[in-house]
């Protein structure tokens, strides 16, 4: 990288995001740091009021703030942005409170996502670079940070998807991916991990691991991951996830737990379904209807709302369907509470979903940013909501509906494969977390199913005909919920394509762009 280069980074006021910025600064590079605290508590000699933006991330409209205030100043080309700001949670699933989940989706997945959106023109002009900071926990269950790994597997999961739309596009702009371990800096006293069990004292510095960043940055690889220790261990997560999560499973302390059974649990079993009026919802609902489950019903459709619940007690059913938009906060906190008037959970299935299709750069903000509230924020905050407030029965399960794509790649979709990703790993590590309670989970990546929301966001449906009816697909949860499955990948067809994903992921990568990206293009 050019001394003269413009280097913009995020969190830079702390930690590795601090070491970073030294290093540029005694390269002479032109600095632009953004960071929350205030202008005055800083080194004088590296944040000056030209150069520096306190900026909380966590804010929505963050991006267009940080534009006007690069306007202010004449920027309009940057060669190098540096993703790195973070924050973090250690702690009991249930303990986690909504605030401070949203807080974790906002900077650390939701800001860089709109950042790179709004910064592309300023980036493509210097034929420049991003670089995203994620982690090796994105690779790894963790039952005791489940939020933070699960937006770095999202944030992983963008950046794969866009890299594929970026070579297509033939776009004068890089983006990488940056994986460091476990850094020796203030992150996790601030997520509240306790740091002696941790030996966080023998943790590589800040210094050390940015003089390896940077090293990283200057090479033309797509993914690097800094350190053989955590090349192992991503290795590992990712093709032996049986193996390394059944390790951590008996390794880990064992604590005091307790899940209160339920009083004067009713005779039927309860199925809590989100998305449930239409498509695979609906096929759920009609499926656990008919094993006797009593049905609430969560969507945002009034009509088709109140048509399924009319259809599942016309056929001897018992169903409740509640109307809530799980994009807007407010109506997901009235949804919890109305859920307490329900009977205890026996099921609780994550369904909803919402999608936009589409190259990236030239996507609407607002529709990204609804898609990650609807498919990753929600079902963060609704277990973690239900289980503190102990409304799932001992024996229950959650599930979640993520996607195929976590294994073959959704480029002209980048921010829902995002979501998905992050919600196949927050699953993935709540199954540890709440396995002392006696609550299963069940991850489930389904393949094209024969719905309206596939037709609609489809390139191509002459072939519509080949996808999985949305009553095979729930008779197969619902047959996996009962013998107690930890996941499903449904279709032999569906189930070969994940494999070649896992052993093949560049080939399928340009698979997916030819089937679908080079399709919406067209």
């Amino acid at each position: 990288m050019p001394t003269s280069s413009t280097i913009l980074l995020t969190g830079a006021t702390d930690g590795l995001g601090l070491a970073l910025a030294r290093h540029y600064q005694a390269q002479g590079s032109h600095l632009i740091l953004l960071g929350r605290r205030p202008l005055a508590t800083l080194d004088h000699t590296l944040f000056t009021v030209e150069n520096y933006c306190s900026l909380d991330l966590a804010i929505p409209d963050c991006a267009v703030i940080f534009l006007s205030w690069l306007h202010e100043r004449s920027i309009g080309t940057i060669n190098l942005v540096i993703h790195n700001a973070a924050i973090g949670y250690v702690g009991p699933v249930a303990a986690q409170t909504g605030e401070n989940i949203r807080q974790l989706v906002a900077v650390n997945l939701q800001a860089p996502i709109a950042l790179t959106h709004a910064l592309l023109p300023l980036v493509e002009a210097a034929q420049g670079k991003f670089v995203f900071i994620s982690s090796v926990a994105a690779a790894l269950p963790a039952p005791d940070y489940a939020v933070y790994a699960a937006t770095k597997a999202a944030l992983d999961g963008f950046v794969r998807n866009w890299q594929v739309e970026l070579a297509a596009e033939q776009r004068p702009i890089t983006a990488q991916l940056i994986h460091p371990g476990a850094i020796r800096t203030n992150l996790h006293a601030k997520s509240g991990a306790d740091l002696a069990p941790l030996q966080w004292d023998k943790f590589p510095s800040a210094e050390h691991i940015a003089a390896q960043v940077v090293h990283a940055i200057n090479t033309n690889r797509h993914a690097v991951t800094l350190g053989l220790a955590n090349r192992l261990g991503q290795f590992a997560g990712r093709h032996l996830p049986s193996l390394v999560d059944w390790t951590i499973a008996r390794t880990r302390p064992i604590t005091a737990l307790s899940h209160a059974p339920a009083i004067n649990k009713p005779v039927k079993p309860h199925c809590l379904i989100t998305g449930a009026a239409d498509g695979i919802g609906k096929a759920l609902a009609h499926t656990f209807a008919a094993a006797g489950y009593t049905i609430t019903g969560i969507d945002i459709d009034a009509e088709r709302a109140l048509r399924t619940q009319a259809e599942l007690i016309n056929r001897g059913g018992a169903a409740r369907f509640l109307l809530a938009d799980l994009a807007q906060p407010d109506n997901l906190a009235r949804t919890i509470i109305m859920l307490k008037d329900r009977p205890p959970l026996d099921v609780l299935v994550h369904n909803a979903g919402i999608n936009a299709v589409g190259a990236f750069a030239t996507s609407d903000p607002a529709r990204q940013r609804a898609v990650i509230e609807v498919n990753f924020t929600a079902p963060l905050l609704l277990t973690a909501a239900l289980l503190n407030e102990k409304r799932l029965n001992p024996g229950g399960s959650l599930v979640f509906i993520v996607s195929l794509s976590h294994f073959v790649g959704y480029p002209g979709a980048a921010v829902y494969a995002a979501s998905k990703d992050g919600l196949a790993a927050y699953a993935r590590s709540v199954r540890l977390a709440v396995a002392p309670l006696g609550i299963r989970v069940l991850t489930v990546y389904p393949g094209p199913t024969r719905t309206e929301h596939a037709r609609r966001h489809s390139p191509d449906n002459r072939r519509e005909g080949r996808r999985m009816a949305p009553q095979d697909l729930a008779r197969q949860i619902l047959r996996a919920v009962q013998t107690g499955k930890q996941r499903l990948i449904p279709g032999v067809g569906n189930r070969i394509f994940a494999r070649l994903g896992r052993l093949f992921p560049g080939l399928m990568a340009q698979m997916m762009r030819r089937t679908i990206f080079d399709k919406l293009r067209a």
